[in-house]
């Protein structure tokens, strides 16, 4: 199964700066002089990028390793999010579940996810397995005990704030299973899911 990303990009902030010089109209002696005062903006920028696979790149895909899942197979995926080198300007981030995007029957309607939120402080990420799905961790979907269907979408309700120039790192720490009471008429069948996760820049301060 694979996630395609789709970023954002939301209310560029003005920053810049505005010069004013004297304006003045003196006549002495047949003398003139006017001075002006001139301005220029620039529109700051916002950009998220992800890491999948090692590699920060803002086109990469999420892929489940999985292999072929039987009743009650569990697997794990993590990504990272940060916004780019360039960007200005803090975002608040959050995250779409679309619903199944291909597939149909039994194996569409029997697999279900979670997820967690988790920052990340230096270069190591941390882990992404089933230790990451405590009662007191930050979820995104589901809970310690509950897990998001794949059939319908959902928007996650925890918004998360991403500083400006790669000041600070999420993952999110995707665990999908297959249902253990999962039909034999899922055997050989295929589904297919989106997530999409949305950033809008907020003034900073």
């Amino acid at each position: 199964m694979r996630r395609r990303r789709r970023w954002r990009q939301f209310r560029a902030l003005l920053a810049g700066g505005v010069a004013f010089g004297l304006g003045a109209s003196v006549t002495m002696a047949a003398w003139n002089d006017t001075e002006t005062g001139t301005a220029e903006f620039r529109a700051g920028e916002f950009q998220l990028e992800a890491n999948i696979d090692g590699t920060w790149n803002a086109t990469r895909q999420m892929t489940f390793t999985s292999g072929a899942m039987f009743p009650g197979a569990v697997t794990y995926a993590p990504v990272r999010l940060r916004t780019t080198p360039t960007t200005t300007v803090p975002g608040d981030m959050t995250v779409t579940g679309t619903g199944r995007t291909s597939g149909s029957g039994a194996i569409a309607d029997s697999l279900e996810y979670r997820a967690v939120i988790q920052p990340v402080t230096g270069t190591t990420p941390p882990a992404c397995g089933a230790g990451a799905f405590t009662s007191s961790a930050t979820y995104a979907f589901g809970s310690a005990t509950s897990w998001q269907a794949m059939s319908s979408g959902v928007t996650s309700p925890t918004v998360r704030r991403l500083e400006a120039a790669q000041r600070s790192t999420l993952q999110y720490c995707f665990e999908v299973r297959l249902r253990a009471n999962t039909p034999n008429s899922a055997q050989g069948t295929r589904a297919g899911y989106t997530w999409t996760w949305d950033a809008t820049s907020v003034a900073p301060g």
